[in-house]
């Protein structure tokens, strides 16, 4: 109890609470559904199993009686029934169907009593094949492939297991229906049985209800009246032996797998059943929830037995607390009513009576600051315009760096169809002094039109905290009184002028990654350093993909997207995630630079963290940043066909529409334009470092690999597609631009 003594009041009452009572309670609760958790999923789980012993226990008595059958049938007469296949392999016409008659009595011994028979299939070494009840659609080559024939094979005179699974109707044979388990029983017999030698396997076809029945579970499951999940037989190596069509069964995240062998003569099969796991719990949960309320009613009962402690010592000490803070935050105007025991109502007086006076001593040092030549606010604008050094100003007034401090930048992002000048970023930054924190820590200076710094003199340890109360707070104030967001990047702490440059410069160059956050973003750079500093890097490399989408520049643009694509499809799921923010920070300091910012693109501002770390692959981070930037582009597209004043960029864009003419010539382009033919491949050339033919050409062919990479069309149907109507004419320039065919590039993207 001794290290509660040097707690706050409230604070000390609180952790005795929480730890003698809630605490304990907590432990309890938590415990109890812990085990309760268990005990309802394995019982669950045992469910399953069950249903799976049951589907086992069938299929098990299927392949006991089937196989006796089977034995029954050949051995039965001094093995007649062997006899008679062998007559009916023979030439003579008259013998095959006097056997024929025999072999149809001696079957009807095992088709009859059991109507999931379909069939008999004798299978002659001389590659005949003939079959009672019914014909099996399966050449006789195809059945001595299956496993099941060759253990039988090499197994004499054993029956042996197999099966098959009906994909649609009479798939395996006339009259058949789809998704039937077929079990399949088979024995080679041995010289003694046959002693001709003629007969190679005797293969009796079952349909069995253990398949009907799986089918039903989970048709079942997927429309919510069970809870036994998704069943298949499956074999030794995870090959499937049934699994109904309609539904696609993956060990996959969120689901539990429950197995039970099948022990067979040949081989071992498995029931799997895959159900999601939250599934397990759900009769869990409505336990939990009842468990839960009456933990509810009693932490309410607690609390309010300590209520009274709470109103009448916690709360009147809470309120001096609360005042002192105020007077910490320069709100002298305050004065507390008296409440609570004799002793604390003094204490009250008291801290009435030192507000009134620490106001009167502030309002002195705020005429004697009005004397001084110049603001603290002066000196750091003259030092962020360099109009002045840290060190002149720490000569001429030592106290400015007297304390730690933190450099904070401030975005602004305003309304469309807002005049945006100096006088209303003076006002903003005018009406940040009426905050009391801002005004005892803060003075700023506006940097262009959407930006200012913002000095914060750290003065208590816990000033993290605050300072990002006051940003909060702040970033309130220019929503409600001018519409406007605001977004901030905290630097790194300094401690002294030697500092000031260095920290001027961080927020320069990490403060990127706050594009990557929603509106109102509030970013510590020093906390984030190591991954502002990767995007800052990687988005350079893909300074040229923004110029191209900037300046709408369809064919440049083609490629940069292609070398952004190599990057996704080569790299892990944290290099894509990494390209991907790299490429929005790009954009958006592209466009930045002109101040085009991406909630204007996009007609609102994303927290692209939160979108882009919910897409779940490498694949759906590329089709999202493929929409992004063509989205971009045509943004880009559309500002350039409203405002029509750069010809070049008119040009490109009449090429980009129109490359897929054939007839396409420089004089429709320059007519297009305004200008004469010679002029304007003097200008085209002069501005974009090549021929109008060759960028033509080069426009085409990136759009030809496209078309190769991402469609099945045929090469002169591609060639066709972008302004060649000559096969030989498209693949020679293909050849000469991309130093292959375009079958041969195509096949090297496979």
């Amino acid at each position: 109890m001794k290290r509660h003594d040097k707690l706050p009041l409230k604070k000390a009452y609180y952790r005795i609470f929480t730890g003698m009572i809630v605490i304990p309670l907590v432990l309890v609760l938590v415990l109890s559904l812990v085990i309760l958790g268990m005990q309802y999923r394995e019982q669950a789980i045992e469910n399953i199993r069950g249903v799976q012993k049951g589907v086992a226990a069938e299929l098990q008595s299927d392949v006991d009686f089937m196989s006796m059958r089977l034995s029954q049938l050949i051995n039965v007469n001094d093995n007649m029934v062997i006899q008679y296949a062998v007559a009916m392999n023979e030439a003579d016409q008259d013998a095959r169907y006097d056997a024929q008659k025999k072999l149809d009595q001696a079957g009807n011994m095992v088709i009859e009593p059991v109507k999931d028979v379909v069939s008999i299939g004798f299978y002659m070494k001389n590659g005949n094949a003939f079959f009672l009840k019914s014909s099996i659609k399966r050449t006789i080559e195809e059945t001595r492939a299956k496993q099941w024939y060759q253990d039988a094979l090499q197994n004499l005179n054993s029956v042996k297991i197999g099966s098959y699974q009906t994909r649609k109707a009479s798939d395996l044979y006339l009259g058949g229906s789809r998704d039937q388990l077929v079990l399949i029983y088979a024995l080679s017999p041995n010289s003694m049985i046959d002693r001709s030698q003629s007969v190679e396997m005797v293969v009796l076809y079952q349909t069995s209800d253990a398949g009907n029945a799986i089918r039903n579970y989970n048709r079942n499951y997927i429309r919510g009246n069970n809870k036994l999940g998704i069943m298949q037989i499956v074999g030794e190596n995870g090959e499937a032996i049934y699994k109904t069509e309609e539904i696609a069964v993956k060990a996959a995240r969120g689901y539990t797998c429950v197995r039970t062998p099948i022990e067979l003569e040949n081989a071992t099969w498995y029931i799997e059943s895959y159900i999601r796991t939250a599934e397990l719990m759900q009769d869990f949960v409505k336990i939990a929830l009842v468990i839960l309320l009456v933990a509810v009613l009693i932490f309410t009962l607690a609390g309010y037995f300590a209520g009274y402690f709470i109103r009448q010592i916690v709360n009147p000490i809470g309120e001096l607390s609360d005042g002192l803070k105020q007077i910490e935050d320069g709100k002298m105007d305050i004065h507390i009513a008296p409440q609570g025991q004799a002793e604390i109502r003094g204490v009250i007086h008291h801290f009435n009576a030192m507000a009134r006076s620490l106001k009167s001593l502030i309002a002195d040092y705020e005429e004697q600051v009005r004397k001084t030549e110049k603001t603290n606010g002066e000196y750091f604008t003259a030092m962020i315009r360099e109009e002045m050094s840290p060190e002149q100003v720490a000569g001429e007034h030592p106290e400015f760096f007297s304390d730690s401090y933190v450099l904070v930048g401030l975005y602004f992002e305003w309304e469309p169809g807002v005049k945006v000048d100096a006088e209303l970023i003076r006002q903003v930054l005018s009406g940040f002094e009426r905050n009391p924190r801002y005004t005892l820590h803060c003075v700023a200076c506006p940097e262009g039109l959407t930006k200012a710094f913002l000095y914060y003199r750290i003065t208590e340890n816990d000033e993290g905290q605050r300072m990002l109360s006051m940003l909060k707070e702040l970033q309130s104030y220019v929503k409600t009184e001018y519409n406007a967001e605001m977004e901030c990047c905290i630097g790194r702490k300094c401690e002294n002028m030697d500092a000031f440059e260095e920290a001027v410069k961080f927020l320069g160059e990490y403060a990127g990654i706050r594009y990557l956050y929603g509106e109102g973003a509030i970013v510590d750079l020093e906390e984030k350093r190591a991954e502002a500093e990767t995007l800052r890097n990687a988005a350079k490399a893909y300074g040229r993909l923004a110029d191209t989408l900037y300046g709408a520049d369809a064919k440049n643009f083609t490629a940069e997207k292609e070398k952004l694509y190599e990057k996704l499809n080569t790299g892990d799921r944290q290099e894509a995630e990494e390209a991907v923010f790299a490429v929005i920070i790009a954009i958006a300091s592209r466009f930045g630079t002109d101040g085009i910012t991406l909630s204007e693109i996009f007609s609102q501002r994303y927290n692209y963290k939160e979108k882009v770390g919910r897409l779940e692959d490498v694949r759906s981070m590329k089709m999202w940043i493929t929409n992004y930037i063509n989205w971009v582009m045509d943004y880009s597209v559309g500002k350039i066909d409203a405002i029509e004043t750069n010809v070049i960029v008119k040009a490109k864009r009449y090429l980009a529409d129109h490359y897929d003419d054939a007839e396409l010539t420089l004089f429709q382009v320059a007519e297009h334009v305004g200008l004469s033919e010679k002029y304007f491949t003097n200008r085209f050339t002069k501005e974009t470092g090549e021929t109008f033919s060759n960028y033509l050409t080069q426009l085409r062919i990136q759009k030809a690999k496209e078309l190769l990479r991402t469609t099945t069309f045929k090469s002169y149907e591609i060639g066709e597609m972008v302004g060649y109507r000559n096969a030989e004419h498209f693949t020679r320039m293909f050849k000469k631009e991309a130093g292959c065919t375009p079958a041969q590039y195509r096949k090297q993207g496979e």
